[in-house]
């Protein structure tokens, strides 16, 4: 795609225009017309250049080639080592590393339509785009093959830019993947340089989405779809849930495990009464991200397994759960009914769940003695009894166990 003609040519001397002041008269010794160093003036020597393929700054043979006066141009006619009397050097000006060829010697970063927008990270992207996003990149030397024809070329690097983009000429606007998204500005023009807000690329959230606040599956985001953080997530080329690593994870819980660090989880996850309770005792675990009653807006308490040994119901409320099998249900006791956010630490206890010892059992409260729980059970020196490690094995596993 190639946009020609003017606009093009008055953007690479934009630069020049604004930030360089032509030079006295004197300083040309009378070589050069002062007309010749005002970028407002017709004669100006970026003009001619441009006219006749920079010719005079490239071709050493080239009978008004800039190297036959000027120290720092980029080609210098054999022979000459020196400049000419009272010639300044080219650098003099072009003072950016790189000299006469450095990039802002004809572009004006910023300043020509969306370019500041593409160039500068945001918060819709972190990460700023570079220039062979959209256009081929010049090689060795600078100016040749598409670079310096006078033309700008669009050339999409599909790396970055992924599936059929394309600019139009005739409305000068984009149809590429990072905005047609089927939101409100799908296909902006180039001289918009209006901030693009979430609505703007994709509809927020896009048509049937999953319901709920974007927090709950996305990470850049706010709750409401109106702003990013900015993060190198968005506008990657795919549909990140969480951050990004694509295990459970990503969204709830921490790497690769899938542990929420809420309310009760953490006492669920690393109990000291028994070993870490499994995600399907209360949750139907998805085998694919998009498995019924998984991502839509709502945490389905489902009992299941250990939570419903001994015959045991339960139920949730919203708040606390009741009847677990894990808390005592159809055992000799009450069942006790904790509340989901109690995080004090008393449903750890021994007798938090059933008595010390338990309705119609032994009045013994030796609970270590060799012959009822032995090294499973261990009294501090107040008789105030614990779970081993060894034994969290068998403590809350479904079963009544002892060694008689």
């Amino acid at each position: 795609m190639r946009v020609l003609g003017a606009i093009a040519a008055a953007a690479l001397l934009a630069a020049c225009s604004e930030d360089r002041a032509a030079p006295t008269e004197g300083t040309w010794s009378g070589v050069h017309d002062p007309s010749y160093a005002d970028p407002k003036s017709p004669a100006f020597h970026g003009a001619q250049l441009r006219a006749t393929r920079w010719a005079a700054m490239l071709d050493p043979e080239n009978p008004d080639a800039c190297g036959r006066c000027h120290d720092g141009a980029p080609a210098r006619p054999a022979g000459v080592t020196s400049s000419a009397p009272g010639a300044p050097s080219c650098t003099k000006c072009h003072d950016q590393p790189g000299g006469v060829l450095a990039c802002t010697t004809c572009h004006d970063f910023g300043k020509s339509g969306a370019h500041s927008a593409h160039l500068a990270a945001s918060p819709v992207r972190e990460t700023p785009l570079t220039c062979a996003t959209c256009h081929p990149v010049p090689g060795t030397p600078v100016i040749g093959g598409f670079h310096g024809d006078g033309t700008v070329e669009i050339i999409f690097d599909t790396t970055v830019v992924a599936g059929e983009a394309s600019y139009d000429r005739s409305t000068n606007s984009c149809a590429v993947y990072c905005h047609d998204q089927g939101g409100q500005r799908a296909r902006p023009t180039w001289t918009e340089t209006t901030p693009m807000a979430c609505n703007d690329c994709h509809s927020s959230p896009p048509a049937g989405h999953y319901p709920g606040p974007c927090t709950n599956c996305h990470k850049e985001p706010n709750a409401g779809g109106t702003a990013l953080s900015g993060g190198p997530l968005h506008l990657n080329g795919r549909v990140d849930l969480g951050d990004g690593s694509g295990k459970c994870g990503a969204c709830h819980g921490s790497g690769d495990s899938p542990w929420p660090t809420t309310a009760a989880h953490p006492a669920h996850q690393s109990p000291t009464l028994t070993e870490p309770v499994a995600c399907t005792s209360c949750h139907v675990v998805p085998s694919t991200i998009t498995d019924p009653v998984h991502l839509d807006g709502t945490v389905h308490v489902t009992f299941a397994g250990l939570a419903t040994a001994r015959g045991a119901q339960p139920t949730w409320d919203g708040a606390s759960c009741s009847e677990v099998a894990c808390h005592g249900a159809n055992l000799t006791d009450p069942a006790a009914v904790p509340r989901w956010t109690d995080a004090s630490g008393t449903q750890s206890r021994c007798g938090a769940c059933h008595g010390v010892p338990p309705s119609q059992h032994t009045p013994s409260t030796d609970c270590n003695r060799g012959d009822c729980h032995g090294s499973e059970v261990s009294l501090d020196v107040n008789g105030v009894p614990s779970i081993t490690t060894s034994g969290r094995a068998l403590h809350i596993d479904g079963i009544i166990e002892s060694n008689r």
